[in-house]
C-alpha cells in the first residue's frame, strides 16, 4: 500500500507539473495602430521567451522577433529573405537616481560596456526622467486582473549631446498582466547609437545617461496600452505619434520550443536594415484616401439623410500651387466620417445645403514652408528611409460653420511640423486637427 501510494503521489505531481509547464505557455492576439493604419500581430511565450508574429503594413513585411530572457538578447528573422540580426540586450553608462528614496543616498551607476578606449570622450549628458503610477484601478480581462498604470519617459539631452538634439517624450496609458516566469527587462539601445559596418566609429563621441525616477509600480505585458511619442518644444516644431495596442484573443495552449529558436538554414546578417522594407509615407496617405473613397462608394450619400445622422459638407482645402486640394478633401471626408457622422464633398454652401448638410468645414493652410530632412524621431521608427522625406511647417485653420443659423460650430488652429512630401505632409495637418474638431459635433 504504501508503495502504491508514493508511485500514486509522484504520477500527481509529475502531472501537476506538466499543467503548470503547459500554463506558462501563452497565444496572444492584438492588434496595434499607427497613424491610423491598422495591424495585427501574433505574441506566443513560453517561459522567459517571447515570439512576436507582425502583420504586413502598407505591404512592408515585418521582421519576427523572438525574445530570449534567459539569454539576454532578442533575434529578429526575416522569413522571406531567411536572414536573422542578433541584437544583445544593452548595458549603458548610466545613473539611476530614484527621486523617492533619502537625499542622502548614493545614485547607483549601472556597469558599463566593455568597449576599447581609443580617443578622449566627448559627449553630454542625456536625463532621462521616468515616472510611473499605479492608478490602483483593476479589472478583469479574459479572467486575468489587470492593473491599471500610466507611466511617463522624457529624454532631454545636454546641448553638447551627440545622440539627439532634441527632447523626446513617451507617455502609455495602459492596462497590464503578470505572466509567470516571463520577466524580460529588455533595454534596446537607442536607435541612434547603432552604427552600420561600412560606417566610421565615433569613440570620440558617447553620451552619459543620467535617469531619475519617481513613483511607484510596475508593468507587466500590456492587454491595452496607448502610446503617445511627442519630439521637439511641444510647439510649431513638434512632431507627434500615437499608437495603441488592444488584445483581441488570448489562450493557453502548449507550443513548440522551435518558434523560440533560429530557424535551421537561415544566415545571420550585421546590418539590422538588411531585414526591413523601407516606409513608404506617400503610400500611407494613400491608403487613407483609398479608404476614404472605399467608404464613399460602399455608402453612397442619399439627398435623404437619416434622422439619427449627422451630415458635415466639406470644403476643398485652401493653399498653394504645392498641395492637391481634390485628395485633401477626399482624405477630410474619410476623417469627418465616423459614427454617426457622415462627411460629403461639396463645392459651396449652397450644395452643402442642397445635400442636407448640418455642417460646413472651411480649411485653409496659409503657410507650408519646407525645413531640413526628417531625422530625430522617425530615425527612430524602424522601417523609414529619412533621405526620402522632407518636413514642413505648416500652419492654418479650420472652421466648422452650423449652416441652420450660421453660428461658429468650432474652430482648429493648425500649427506644427509634419513629415512627408508635401501634399501628405499637409493631409496630416488637417487630419490631426481634423479629429479634434469631430469631437465638438453634436
Amino acid at each position: 500500500m504504501k508503495r502504491y501510494l508514493i508511485s500514486l503521489l509522484a504520477v500527481i505531481t509529475c502531472f501537476c507539473a506538466t499543467l503548470q509547464s503547459e500554463a506558462q505557455e501563452y497565444k496572444i492576439r492584438q492588434s496595434s495602430s499607427l497613424m491610423g493604419m491598422k495591424m495585427e500581430s501574433t505574441v506566443y511565450v513560453k517561459g522567459m521567451r517571447k515570439r512576436t508574429e507582425s502583420g504586413a503594413m502598407m505591404g512592408m513585411t515585418q521582421p519576427i522577433t523572438i525574445e530570449q530572457c534567459d539569454l539576454q538578447r532578442t533575434i529578429k528573422i526575416n522569413d522571406k529573405k531567411k536572414l536573422y540580426y542578433i541584437d544583445s540586450f544593452y548595458k549603458v553608462r548610466e545613473e539611476i537616481i530614484d527621486e523617492d528614496e533619502p537625499v542622502n543616498k548614493k545614485p547607483v551607476p549601472i556597469a558599463k560596456e566593455k568597449t576599447p578606449k581609443t580617443t578622449p570622450e566627448k559627449g553630454g549628458v542625456i536625463t532621462i526622467y521616468y515616472s510611473i503610477r499605479d492608478t490602483g484601478e483593476r479589472k478583469k480581462i479574459y479572467g486575468l486582473t489587470a492593473r491599471h498604470v500610466w507611466t511617463t519617459q522624457k529624454m532631454k539631452p545636454s546641448p553638447d549631446a551627440c545622440m539627439m538634439k532634441d527632447s523626446f517624450l513617451i507617455k502609455t496609458d495602459g492596462w497590464y498582466i503578470d505572466l509567470p516566469k516571463f520577466n524580460c527587462p529588455v533595454r534596446y539601445r537607442p536607435q541612434q547609437m547603432q552604427r552600420q559596418p561600412d560606417e566610421k566609429p565615433m569613440p570620440d563621441c558617447q553620451d552619459r545617461f543620467v535617469t531619475r525616477r519617481s513613483g511607484k509600480g510596475k508593468l507587466g505585458f500590456p492587454l491595452i496600452e496607448t502610446t503617445t511619442m511627442i519630439m521637439g518644444a511641444q510647439g510649431a516644431k513638434t512632431t507627434e505619434f500615437k499608437t495603441d495596442i488592444e488584445t483581441l484573443d488570448f489562450s493557453m495552449q502548449k507550443l513548440d520550443s522551435m518558434l523560440f529558436e533560429i530557424p535551421p538554414g537561415y544566415t545571420e546578417t550585421k546590418n539590422e536594415d538588411d531585414l526591413m522594407d523601407k516606409m513608404d509615407m506617400s503610400g500611407m496617405l494613400d491608403e487613407v484616401m483609398n479608404k476614404a473613397k472605399k467608404q464613399m462608394k460602399e455608402k453612397p450619400v442619399s439627398d435623404e439623410k437619416a434622422p439619427d445622422m449627422i451630415r458635415v459638407g466639406i470644403l476643398p482645402p485652401k493653399g498653394d500651387d504645392q498641395v492637391q486640394p481634390a485628395e485633401l478633401q477626399t482624405m477630410l471626408v474619410g476623417t469627418f466620417t465616423t459614427g454617426n457622422i457622415e462627411a460629403v464633398a461639396v463645392s459651396s454652401a449652397e450644395e452643402a445645403k442642397t445635400m442636407k448638410c448640418d455642417y460646413l468645414l472651411n480649411s485653409e493652410l496659409s503657410k507650408i514652408k519646407s525645413g531640413s530632412k526628417v531625422g530625430g524621431l522617425l530615425k527612430a521608427l524602424k522601417n523609414t528611409d529619412p533621405n526620402a522625406l522632407s518636413s514642413f511647417t505648416i500652419e492654418g485653420s479650420m472652421q466648422l460653420t452650423k449652416l441652420a443659423d450660421g453660428s461658429n460650430a468650432g474652430t482648429q488652429k493648425i500649427d506644427g511640423k509634419y513629415e512627408g512630401k508635401v501634399n501628405d505632409a499637409a493631409g496630416k495637418a488637417l487630419d490631426n486637427s481634423g479629429q479634434k474638431l469631430v469631437q465638438k459635433i453634436k
